[in-house]
């Protein structure tokens, strides 16, 4: 190779591969491929073929020159010895109350599991090259900021009995290799990280049905839907419960779950009034809680003469358990550090879960009114099951507007609002 082309292909991106081992299985099927096309673009990328993978959308010539990230999931069988504390179990008991026996040494206990072990790709430009440490570090925090997206919601899609966080500091080693396109993997540009080991073992992965979900979910949530944050808040809540007995943050999750739905609930709802005068002045106006008061108020204020319903706190009915048995409850925990109880835990996520079955009920009966706020929130299949959909199906056919692109149309209003805000 001439030093001219080995100039040129130097200046190019270069294909990054890490491979990690995750500390806990993710559930996807073996060979499953989730990937992401970013924002940055590739320079030198111009004579670079790129396609699309089976099933995914067309690639148009804008998206060619992106970057992105692609992960693969590799599923091991494995068996593993999970009586490394029942041995030490069985000694205590024995010593404590002089019962049974202490056991000589250990028995294994065998659990058939598997290891889950993904590829990820990405491309790193050229000129970020020359500090190669900082570049490995950027490209892999890239590659795990999306593998912590397919974890977390993999867990709502699965409904496993799955560690609820995967950090990218808990994943053992990671090795990499570089190569320019057209090149083969080599050994002089590869190496290792070094992180730490695994914790759990479920025993399957998600079925067909279940990865579908993944992927929708994954799409709504990288356009800036609402309702998975709200969704994944709640089982965050019902795990540190179920699984870690963390009463405390069980509670809190279940706040933040409501407060998070009732918080992009109302901001939906000024900005589909709003969609064809945008009036930010208006909608500061009404989150400004120097002057209007805090979530409580708002609930009282501006609720209820847009869904209808009962929003009154002093009232029986889902928005009194919120307010008693939830925010009130949040509030001991945070602010005076208040150990809640498992029973207290439970009505707390109890509270939050009635709360959103209301406030989605509500809306399906605003579908004529709020046409967008019920399709990005409720879906079809949460209107077609709860009503409404005949409105919503009524509006679609009558706009060329694209649902898709709603999302960001919301976020760049509320990012207006909030900056205002924040400037006051």
């Amino acid at each position: 190779m001439d030093s001219a082309a080995r100039e040129d292909r130097e200046s190019a991106p270069l294909l990054l591969t890490f491979f990690v081992a995750l500390p806990v299985p993710c559930p996807l099927q073996h060979g499953s491929v989730v990937s992401r096309l970013l924002e940055e673009t590739l320079r030198g990328w111009e004579d670079i073929e790129v396609r699309a993978t089976d099933g995914s959308f067309p690639l148009d010539e804008n998206q060619r020159n992106r970057n992105f990230v692609s992960l693969k999931f590799w599923q091991l069988k494995e068996t593993v010895d999970v009586a490394d504390s029942l041995h030490g179990l069985l000694q205590v008991v024995h010593e404590v109350t002089g019962l049974g026996e202490a056991p000589e040494e250990r028995v294994p206990l065998s659990q058939d599991t598997y290891r889950t072990v993904v590829e990820m790709v990405t491309a790193q430009n050229g000129d970020t090259l020359s500090d190669m440490d900082s570049a490995l570090r950027e490209a892999f925090a890239r590659c795990f900021s999306v593998l912590y997206d397919v974890y977390s919601l993999s867990r709502l899609a699965k409904r496993d009995n799955i560690t609820p966080h995967v950090g990218a500091e808990q994943a053992g080693v990671v090795f990499w290799f570089g190569r320019f396109a057209g090149e083969e993997y080599g050994n002089e540009r590869g190496g290792t990280f070094w992180l730490s080991p695994p914790v759990h073992y479920p025993d399957e992965v998600m079925d067909e049905k279940e990865f579908e979900q993944l992927l929708t979910m994954l799409q709504r949530v990288w356009n800036g839907s609402p309702l998975e944050l709200v969704m994944g808040r709640s089982l965050v809540a019902s795990q540190y419960m179920d699984q870690q007995g963390d009463y405390a943050n069980a509670v809190i999750h279940a706040a933040l779950a409501s407060e998070i739905l009732l918080d992009s609930l109302l901001g939906l709802l000024l900005w589909e009034e709003q969609i064809e005068a945008p009036d930010f002045q208006a909608a500061l106006i009404v989150f400004d809680e120097s002057k209007n008061g805090g979530l409580a108020s708002r609930i009282k204020r501006e609720y209820g003469p847009r869904l209808g319903g009962n929003w009154n706190p002093a009232a029986n009915g889902p928005v009194r358990r919120w307010s008693e048995d939830l925010a009130y409850m949040r509030g001991r925990v945070v602010h005076r550090g208040y150990r809640p109880s498992r029973a207290e835990a439970e009505k707390a996520i109890a509270a939050s879960d009635k709360l959103l079955e209301f406030v989605k009920a509500r809306l399906a009966l605003r579908a004529e009114r709020y046409p967008r706020t019920c399709l990005m929130i409720l879906g079809e299949p949460g209107l077609r099951r709860i009503g409404g959909w005949k409105w919503a199906r009524k509006f679609l056919e009558s706009t060329e507007e694209h649902p898709l692109s709603w999302f960001s149309g919301y976020s760049t209003w509320r990012d207006t609002v909030d900056s205002m805000r924040s400037s006051i």
